[in-house]
């Protein structure tokens, strides 16, 4: 009895230690424990200056993409080691694929969106009365996480961030948040200074690094969403950069926390983007891009409030930034 009584003394021990995990260490990677006992990976992206935006003679250029900026980021940060999948957002926000799409499809509130009022289903061109499945591609847990909104994604950094501070293992003075453009190009390009990680973006290279409108067809199964006759592919199947993060190009584009808007030119530090727009930037490109788009520079800019089968996020750990009080910007919910 007391052999039996010790052994189950220690199995306890040990699945109260695994419970009460230690919080991040900087400078060293960090799984996450959610709910079910499983992990989401986060990787450390060290503090450093790079040029961001692309030169003019990077092929696949947007004007966008410039002028160069030398950007210093003080502070390191944590990023997911894959884009957030399925399986983790129901474990955080506690609705599979189709009750998140569902939700979508039925809500009413108003956005100033192109000029007008309009509902996200009038801009998505979804039917109030539709299946989810209408519209969904295919819904395992290891498939990014898609469906989700700007303010979708900051709703499941938030909640991160409420769980982990009650758990104890937030480092003082970081959150849960998407990361900043700037961040994103950073921990993308791992040190680099050409088109991609991997030095170009030729298809025979890309498919590699990433699913995108060449290859996403190939091997998939199930319900297909567009031209590209696929869909959302398994996360982190493609070969990571030099900081160990998958599909930072293709799969699905990845919300950042800025508004869209010009680069500066000169020198920045700790850039946060404007303080207004029209649109959220997302990068990295789609299951459904062309090879321009799978640049560490590309850029793009969508509606807050837009939720698509191509977009989706990435969690970061991030220095806690002070918010600015601008007016209310377009994409934010009429009044």
């Amino acid at each position: 009895m007391t052999r039996f009584l010790a052994l189950t003394l220690a199995f306890v021990a040990a699945i109260t230690a695994e419970t009460r995990a230690e919080g991040p260490v900087p400078g060293e990677a960090w799984k996450l424990p959610l709910p079910d006992r499983s992990r989401l990976e986060l990787r450390w992206i060290p503090p450093g200056t790079f040029t961001m935006g692309s030169p003019a003679t990077e092929p696949g250029r947007r004007a966008d993409e410039g002028p160069q900026t030398q950007v210093t980021l003080t502070r390191g940060f944590w990023l997911g080691r894959t884009l957030v999948t399925v399986g983790q957002w129901k474990q955080v926000m506690g609705l599979d694929l189709r009750a998140q799409l569902k939700k979508r499809i039925r809500d009413d509130t108003l956005w100033e969106l192109g000029g007008k009022q309009q509902r996200l289903r009038d801009l998505m061109h979804w039917s109030l009365d539709a299946d989810p499945v209408t519209y969904l591609a295919n819904e395992d847990d290891d498939l990014p996480m898609y469906f989700v909104s700007w303010n979708d994604a900051m709703e499941f950094a938030a909640k991160l961030t409420a769980q982990e501070r009650t758990a104890g293992r937030l480092p003082d003075g970081y959150e849960f948040n998407l990361p900043t453009e700037a961040q994103w190009e950073y921990a993308c390009r791992a040190g680099t200074t050409t088109p991609t990680y991997a030095g170009t973006n030729e298809p025979a290279v890309l498919s590699q690094l990433a699913w995108f409108d060449q290859n996403s067809a190939e091997g998939y199964a199930g319900r297909r969403i567009g031209p590209t006759k696929s869909g959302p592919r398994v996360v982190g199947l493609k070969e990571a950069n030099g900081w160990g993060l998958h599909d930072m190009y293709g799969n699905i584009w990845q919300w950042c926390r800025d508004w869209y808007g010009p680069y500066v030119g000169g020198s920045v530090t700790d850039p946060t983007g404007p303080a207004t727009g029209t649109g959220r930037v997302n990068r990295g490109g789609s299951f459904g891009s062309g090879i321009n788009s799978l640049r560490s520079a590309t850029r793009a800019s969508n509606p807050q409030p837009e939720a698509s089968a191509y977009r989706g996020f990435r969690i970061a750990l991030v220095p806690v930034v002070a918010p600015p009080n601008p007016p209310r910007p377009v994409g934010h919910p009429s009044s």
